[in-house]
């Protein structure tokens, strides 16, 4: 089963309750947005975007890559990545504000503590564990 039908037959189960949460909106570009997302990396994502959703995005097309083995920039370019989220980017729409942010993460960022709920949420949404 592919990682979109997975997410389907998730989305059919649940109900997931994270898109009505309080955040906060930060247009930022460039070195600042580079910078906030490397900061969640390395304490805590905070829901501030467009920030939150390249650090998700980053996690997700990860995750992708090690559970369905999706090439990770090819994961990232994906529209479809973060369907409901009205900010975020995939890779080729803003290459160099990802590349920056990938030169200053570990490369084994999913080891992170940063990353656990990010983790375990994209479990849930892709039913990993989970016999379909």
């Amino acid at each position: 089963m592919t990682w979109r039908e997975r997410r389907i037959l998730s989305y059919a189960m649940h109900e997931f309750n994270d898109t009505n949460l309080p955040y906060e909106e930060i247009p930022e570009s460039g070195a600042s947005l580079v910078n906030r997302v490397v900061a969640f990396f390395n304490t805590e994502s905070q829901l501030i975007y467009p920030a939150k959703s390249y650090f998700v995005a980053i996690i997700y097309a990860k995750m992708l890559e090690v559970y369905f083995g999706t090439d990770f920039l090819a994961a990232l370019n994906e529209t479809d990545l973060l369907p409901d989220d009205k900010w975020f980017k995939p890779y080729h729409q803003d290459k160099d504000v990802y590349d920056k942010i990938l030169e200053k993460i570990p490369k084994d960022f999913l080891d992170m503590p940063s990353a656990e709920k990010t983790k375990a949420y994209f479990k849930e949404e892709f039913l990993i564990g989970v016999d379909c």
